[in-house]
């Protein structure tokens, strides 16, 4: 059944945050505490009042700073720059993160509500930049955040890639119902401190890490 559903497969899409590495690293809880402090400091308000605004726009809006935008005027550079300004000694160089994504047939991209600059530092903090040929960032996403995948189909069209040939994997379950709808196979990598499973029906199939996923589909290919 895994063999079967791997094996026409080449167009690989990985998000970036909590995905790509283990979010025991808490590299995100950093960003997370940036997003408060930028608010904060931009609207005047206290810490507290950010962070209710913070995760309220997240919610409607798939992205804090999608409601920023539209309600303050805030620009985007700013704080894209602002937010990600972290540090990532945590995140090491991982040669089996590197020889499993290398070992993938075909083609691979990341699609991230990050900027380009972020991600390619994570990316080189892991040693796998040069695996990429692509960073579908929110900017050349004209700023139009997941859980839409309206900037991943506009991509794929362009470029002529079968969406029946595109995996895509994502800790976010809601990031992945849109691609389903699509044709595209979703591998969610789930939080270890969530117990209990869901069954969405979008979802086709889970693990626990990046690198037991990689692991389990190059298998399917020896």
């Amino acid at each position: 059944m895994l063999k079967s559903s791997f094996e026409k497969k080449n167009f690989w899409i990985f998000d970036l945050d909590n995905t790509i590495y283990d979010p025991k690293s808490k590299i995100f809880d950093q960003i997370d505490l940036r997003m408060k402090k930028f608010i904060s400091s931009k609207l005047n308000i206290s810490e507290e009042e950010a962070f209710k605004i913070q995760k309220k726009f997240y919610k409607e809006y798939g992205t804090t700073l999608s409601g920023l935008m539209k309600h303050y005027q805030i620009q985007p550079d700013e704080f894209l720059k602002f937010v990600h300004d972290i540090d990532l000694s945590k995140l090491k160089k991982c040669s089996n993160l590197f020889k499993e994504i290398n070992q993938l047939p075909g083609r691979k991209i990341i699609y991230t509500n990050g900027d380009q600059d972020y991600a390619k530092k994570v990316l080189n903090s892991l040693g796998v930049e040069s695996l990429f040929e692509y960073i579908l960032d929110i900017t050349k996403s004209n700023f139009v955040p997941k859980p839409s995948v309206e900037p991943l189909i506009s991509y794929l069209k362009k470029n002529k890639i079968n969406t029946q040939t595109c995996v895509y994997f994502e800790d976010l379950e809601k990031n992945l119902e849109n691609a389903h709808k699509y044709g595209i196979t979703t591998v969610h990598i789930m939080d270890q401190n969530i117990k209990k499973k869901s069954s969405q029906p979008f979802i086709d199939y889970r693990f626990k890490s990046i690198l037991e996923a990689l692991n389990t589909i190059n298998k399917t290919y020896n």
